[in-house]
């Protein structure tokens, strides 16, 4: 009598422990057979041993378990529809989760728009259309007071271009005023001067306002009219020389940093190619021993060569 054939047990697989280790172990594996498109929960439930509930319980929703699992770019959100269907299914937790996360991962206080648009699968809508602004969106995810909205004056948006110009080396373009190291964005410009390159133009007429009128004031032998950012575009009397004033105005900064190729005199090194680079417009012969802030007395100098200095005379 032949054996009559058993059947094959039925089985349920599970892992052999539910830590989030485990979890995160789980959603990896089965995101590898998954060879392209958006990484589903209906995918874990057909070639997991875990089940969406738990993944809920677990980490909150199923954005932030595949966040854990460093898996976030396969999530249906990260289809790049800026504003569409993907997006708008996004919880207000998970946005603000987002928002939240890359901020840690990018070190900082807080956010911008530009840094939404790079970094984010939503769009800057979505934030507007959810809390009503942006700086809503940043403070209701608890990041630091941002300074959008902002009223800048003349002063603090050229120092700000500056800055940006420094880093390049090269005047700099409309969107880069969103990124670090700026402080003043884009559209702060544009509502100032209304288009970008009329900024730029204003930028250069303040440059060579400032360098002028130290010339005139030089020989004439007149007092300086210093700048006080603080205080928009007032100006108030400092009583001295513009060479004789430690202070080195925007317009003389600009062209030894200019004349220097915005580059570091002794080691050559610059921001555009080190991003630790900071340059510094330097006294060879230190202001406190009676050196004077005139152009050929400055150099420019990156903070290493810099630091230590103190008021020796020129290396």
């Amino acid at each position: 009598m032949s054996a009559i054939p058993t059947r094959p047990r039925f089985e349920i697989q599970r892992l052999a422990e539910y830590s989030n280790e485990a979890i995160v172990a789980e959603l990896r594996r089965v995101e590898a057979l998954i060879p392209e498109g958006p990484f589903l929960e209906s995918d874990l439930e057909r070639l997991g041993h875990v089940g969406r509930n738990t993944i809920r319980r677990r980490f909150g929703s199923w954005f932030k378990a595949l966040d854990a699992a460093d898996l976030a770019h396969r999530s249906s959100f990260h289809i790049k529809t800026r504003g569409g269907h993907a997006s708008s299914r996004m919880s207000d937790d998970d946005i603000l989760f987002a928002l939240r996360n890359l901020a840690t991962k990018l070190g900082k206080a807080t956010l911008t728009g530009s840094d939404v648009s790079k970094h984010l699968p939503f769009s800057e809508e979505i934030l507007r259309n959810r809390w009503g602004t942006l700086r809503s969106a940043f403070e209701a995810a608890g990041l630091g007071a941002t300074s959008l909205g902002r009223r800048y004056t003349d002063d603090e948006c050229f120092e700000n271009m500056l800055a940006v110009w420094t880093k390049l080396g090269r005047p700099p373009k409309h969107k880069e005023m969103s990124e670090a190291p700026s402080k003043v964005g884009g559209k702060a410009y544009i509502r100032r001067f209304r288009t970008w390159n009329r900024a730029l133009a204003a930028f250069a007429d303040r440059v060579n306002e400032t360098a002028d009128n130290e010339e005139q004031q030089k020989l004439e032998g007149t007092s300086v009219s210093v700048v006080s950012p603080s205080a928009g575009d007032s100006r108030r009397s400092s009583g001295r020389l513009p060479e004789d004033a430690r202070d080195i105005r925007l317009g003389l900064r600009f062209h030894v940093l200019h004349r220097d190729r915005f580059k570091c005199v002794l080691c050559g090194d610059h921001p555009a190619r080190n991003p630790e680079c900071v340059l510094h417009v330097d006294h060879m012969v230190p202001w406190s021993k009676g050196g004077k802030t005139a152009e050929d007395n400055l150099r420019t100098l990156c903070a290493v060569c810099n630091v230590g200095r103190g008021n020796r005379f020129v290396d």
